[in-house]
């Protein structure tokens, strides 16, 4: 679920400790679900996105740390692109909210999970909430546990979900969730030898599509992802990329409202990250997933 840096910014102003950040390397996701109302509607993806006051949220919910986001992923990664990015934009929200209603003879309204025991969560969702029906929209608050969120999440059962899954520079763990089959269609893929060899294992091959917990298929921009995977030449490749994010935007496939670091803070403790890879040059100092505490000591 979407987290804040409000911890990080009270850390950061301690002279006693020692502060280290990761990059802006880790893009939080909203995923909307293209099989069920309302997101199936390029109107209510657009309509939502647009409701989307990131510049609020960094004040607000983020205490200044970081940047507004102006694409899906940050400008680290090989993906970035701002064209087509569906930015905050209330007057054009509520336009496409009142598209939505004609589109369908329906109020937009959706259901947004969040963690109640967390009272970070709580207030993220809360802010959500408030922006979106500054655009006309309904929204319910939904009360879910973190395992309820992940267990519904592959496959979808959600209208939407806020939940970290893209990161890094290239796409390793981006292009997964922006595709409806991993295997690019490739008929010979292991998964589907298997599923000859052994009907029982047919099943297998909905692991090409549950990662794509959007529920959407593109043609134009998973040509371009493949095609972009299969490119030898690095600025092509590129070029490739950029076009397929631009596409993914401009259909509001997934929306976003802030991009995150990681912030670690110490004191008396020597060696971090001093120890270098064993294949040469600096490891990371921080990710998503804590800090390497290898060559670490305690200086007491």
């Amino acid at each position: 679920m979407l987290k804040t840096k409000t911890i990080g910014a009270k850390t950061q102003k301690n002279k006693n400790v020692t502060t280290i950040s990761s990059p802006l390397d880790y893009y939080p996701t909203i995923w909307l679900n293209h099989k069920i109302a309302p997101f199936s509607s390029k109107n209510a993806r657009l309509a939502f996105s647009h409701s989307l006051d990131r510049a609020k949220w960094l004040k607000v919910r983020q205490k200044g740390l970081g940047t507004v986001p102006d694409s899906i992923v940050g400008p680290n990664n090989i993906m970035y692109n701002k064209k087509g990015y569906a930015g905050y934009d209330l007057k054009k929200a509520k336009e496409y909210v009142a598209a939505y209603t004609a589109e369908t003879g329906k109020a937009l309204e959706f259901s947004l999970p969040y963690v109640s025991a967390s009272a970070d969560s709580t207030a993220n969702a809360q802010l959500l909430k408030e922006m979106a029906e500054a655009a006309g929209m309904k929204v319910n608050l939904l009360s879910v546990t973190t395992a309820e969120a992940i267990q519904k999440a592959f496959p979808m059962q959600f209208q939407l979900l806020p939940l970290l899954l893209m990161e890094g520079t290239g796409t390793a763990f981006s292009l997964p969730f922006l595709v409806s089959d991993t295997s690019g269609g490739n008929p010979t893929h292991f998964l589907r030898g298997a599923a000859k060899l052994s009907p029982a294992l047919a099943g297998l091959q909905i692991f090409y599509s549950i990662l794509n917990i959007s529920s959407f298929k593109d043609e134009v921009s998973e040509n371009l992802l493949f095609a972009a995977r299969a490119e030898p030449n690095a600025a092509k490749a590129k070029k490739l990329y950029m076009q397929a994010t631009e596409q993914l935007q401009k259909e509001a496939h997934v929306a976003n409202i802030s991009f995150l670091q990681y912030t670690l803070s110490y004191n008396k403790l020597g060696g971090v990250g001093e120890l270098g890879l064993a294949a040469g040059g600096p490891r990371r100092l921080i990710t998503n997933f804590g800090i390497d505490w290898t060559g670490v000591w305690s200086t007491k």
